[in-house]
């Protein structure tokens, strides 16, 4: 069921509210027909049906991320700037706030500590590279000595 909230202004600078609607998750779930397309990217929703002709990836492209999160499939192609643009137009309000995924979850590297153990990339080849190399010495030195 979609709930209507005030966001902070207009972008105009007047302060003027302006009511958001929010979708819960389940609601833009049902949104997957070729009667009726949602998608959710960056905790935005937007009704694509209008769109699902001239999108120049194929329709399928879209139908397949129909009623779920289509975030990181967005960025991974790489869209332009005016594709970006061109989802305004089709906007239709936002995720409720209770269905957002906390910013944990993000997948940059720099804002999660997920690599505790990345000193072992580096420092095993650096070990093994030394231990190596005192190796051939010790063998070519006592070769020498024994001849």
């Amino acid at each position: 069921m979609a709930t209507v909230g005030g966001s902070g202004s207009d972008g105009k600078g007047q302060g003027v509210e302006t009511p958001v609607t929010y979708y819960r998750l389940e609601e833009v779930a049902k949104r997957n027909s070729l009667k009726e397309i949602w998608l959710v990217i960056h905790g935005r929703v937007y009704d694509i049906t209008r769109f699902l002709n001239e999108h120049p990836g194929g329709e399928e492209v879209l139908l397949e991320q129909a009623g779920a999160d289509a975030s990181e499939s967005f960025e991974d192609v790489g869209h332009s700037l005016d594709a970006r643009e061109m989802l305004k137009q089709y906007y239709i309000g936002d995720v409720h706030p209770n269905d957002l995924k906390p910013e944990s979850d993000s997948k940059d590297p720099s804002k999660n500590n997920t690599c505790r153990s990345c000193w072992s990339y580096w420092i095993f080849p650096i070990v093994g590279a030394m231990l190596l190399g005192f190796l051939y010495r010790y063998y070519y030195t006592s070769e020498s000595r024994s001849s």
